[in-house]
């Protein structure tokens, strides 16, 4: 079945994909709606949902709402504790071999979240 393509739906993945900063549909839906007023909340969810179910984007679990990352190569999240903000780091090229050298254990995905505290944070 041939997905529909409508202009809500390419705001939706051009706004994920002009950020760097892994927002919630919540947060994409409040920077969508003054440019597309008749695109509903329930929309931005829909559209990220189906697209991460599909493999297009990834979905954070981070905290008590989603975030997303229009970047699906191979990356580590650094997920602040403190204030809640989401890094892209890149994947070590050793960690996947040895990892799965050690265990034996065949990986299916190549993503990461890693927790601790931000340099602003540290800062502080």
């Amino acid at each position: 079945m041939q997905k529909r393509s409508t202009a809500q739906k390419r705001a939706i993945f051009s706004a994920l994909a002009s950020r760097k900063d892994h927002p919630s549909a919540t947060r994409l839906y409040e920077d969508l709606k003054a440019t597309y007023p008749t695109l509903s909340k329930a929309t931005v969810y829909r559209v990220l949902k189906n697209a991460a179910d599909e493999g297009e984007i990834l979905r954070l679990h981070t905290g008590t709402e989603d975030h997303f990352d229009a970047t699906i190569s191979p990356h580590l999240h650094l997920v602040c504790t403190t204030c809640g903000s989401i890094t892209d780091a890149p994947l070590p090229s050793r960690l996947l071999p040895d990892l799965s050298g050690a265990t034996g254990f065949v990986l299916a995905e190549e993503h990461a979240e890693l927790y601790g505290t931000c340099c602003s944070c540290l800062k502080k």
